[in-house]
């Protein structure tokens, strides 16, 4: 699913990166189960060629039981050692399998780089996943928090608030109720009298 599709059909972005993740996941998860069957397949389809090819040569090969016995003890042990690796190569993809589906939950922003930062030889698959992977996983986001995408909203400072002066001079208010304008009318009309009187 590519995001242009769900543009075109006029999503808004927060639903379009929400369904991308959802989709993101069901991939992964389908894409480990795939790699987990296709090594198992491959595996089995060498063991049993091989097993076929070892036991058309002692058939015609034949010879003494005791060579026999020697080939078929030579053969359990190569056998023993295949199925050894074959089960250690399952685990591994298993391993490598959780390991990208959790950085991708975690919204890594490239599986490959960050996975490389981890120590995958100190983590152990486990019935219940990988053990120490959420620690391990937990550290690298607080020390390289780039890495992955926040799910957090950015902070945004408030606007401030717009001061609303009325218009006109600024009071000069000193506590007193304002005089009136025939008030201060009269008052100038007596100091203009005092001025004339002292005259």
């Amino acid at each position: 699913m590519k995001r242009k599709y769900l543009e075109d059909l006029g999503l808004e972005k927060e639903a379009i990166d929400s369904i991308m993740a959802e989709h993101g996941k069901a991939v992964t998860a389908v894409k480990a189960d795939l790699t987990e069957a296709q090594t198992k397949i491959t595996n089995l389809e060498e063991s049993i060629s091989k097993r076929d090819t070892d036991i058309e040569k002692l058939k015609k090969e034949g010879g003494t039981s005791e060579e026999l016995k020697k080939q078929l003890e030579t053969l359990q042990v190569q056998y023993d050692t295949d199925k050894a690796n074959y089960e250690a190569d399952l685990i591994q993809t298993k391993k490598n399998s959780a390991i990208e589906l959790a950085l991708t939950n975690a919204k890594a922003r490239n599986i490959k780089a960050t996975k490389a930062l981890l120590d995958t030889e100190a983590l152990e698959l486990g019935d219940d996943g990988v053990k120490g992977l959420d620690d391990q996983l937990k550290k690298l986001q607080e020390e390289n928090p780039f890495l992955f995408d926040s799910e957090e909203p950015k902070e945004t400072k408030p606007e401030p608030t717009p001061q609303i002066v009325v218009g006109g001079n600024p009071s000069t208010d000193t506590g007193s109720t304002p005089k009136s304008w025939r008030e201060l009318m009269n008052e100038n009309v007596a100091k203009a009298k005092q001025a004339a009187a002292k005259t």
